[in-house]
């Protein structure tokens, strides 16, 4: 099941961070946390393990877009514009990463 929560709650916290007056690269982490803490609040609520823990590109995705967001608006482009594009982003990377399985490489320990 597809959900677009994490790319309309990422661009919806980086906004209202930036609106309260926080430095860009805060409002961008503020971003991700209101987008990866609102699918981890999802997943306990409902007893399912999050899917941050083990889905693919996940809070990246979100962290990206966010930074993608507060560039266009930057570069003085509309504010909806610059949700819309930075939501799509999100979203379709999100997609992408899940159907050809790209992640992150991960920390193995040497035994």
């Amino acid at each position: 099941m597809l959900r677009a929560g994490l790319a309309t709650f990422g661009v919806a916290g980086t906004l209202v961070s930036l609106m309260v007056g926080v430095p860009p690269l805060i409002a961008s982490f503020m971003g991700v946390m209101t987008g990866t803490m609102g699918g981890i609040f999802r997943d306990v609520l409902c007893n399912e393990t999050p899917v941050v823990f083990l889905s693919p590109l996940y809070a990246t995705v979100s962290w990206l877009g966010s930074l993608l967001f507060i560039g266009l608006i930057y570069f003085d482009q509309d504010i909806t514009f610059s949700a819309i594009i930075s939501g799509l982003s999100i979203f379709i990377s999100r997609l992408l990463a899940i159907y050809y399985n790209i992640s992150l490489p991960r920390f193995r320990f040497k035994s």
